[in-house]
């Protein structure tokens, strides 16, 4: 059985350095749609429609809650990883698949987690501990 100790933290540094980048888009979306709002409220002085009923507007906050949600998910996993402590295969799995279509970065990140969970002994050091 092969020693994975070091792609253990490579794949943890990306993880964290992936889901970093992925909080700051969140938080640029997160900025743009709030002044999205007030631009609409500005041009909707006509008439009485509140701009929350826009579809938009919820629809990506919806968004932004979702890839909030998905950046907490990884930089725990990735910090997990570095740190050597337990970390769930499901939910490294579910990540690997929702970043490997976000080329180039993401493609790496799915690619690279996918083959180092499909590996036998990927925890073993963690059951020697």
């Amino acid at each position: 059985m092969r020693d994975l100790s070091g792609h253990r933290k490579s794949l943890g540094f990306l993880y964290v350095f992936v889901h970093l980048l992925v909080l700051l888009a969140a938080g640029a979306l997160a900025y743009f749609t709030w002044n999205l709002v007030f631009v609409m409220a500005a041009g909707n002085s006509t008439r009485a429609v509140p701009v929350w009923e826009n579809p938009a507007v919820p629809i990506m906050g919806v968004f932004i809650v979702l890839l909030v949600a998905m950046a907490f998910a990884g930089l725990s996993q990735g910090l997990g990883l570095v740190r050597g402590r337990p970390v769930s295969k499901g939910l490294a799995t579910l990540l690997a698949i929702l970043a490997l279509p976000t080329f180039p970065l993401g493609t790496v990140l799915g690619v690279y987690s996918l083959w180092f969970f499909g590996q036998e002994g990927w925890d073993v050091d963690l059951q020697a501990a």
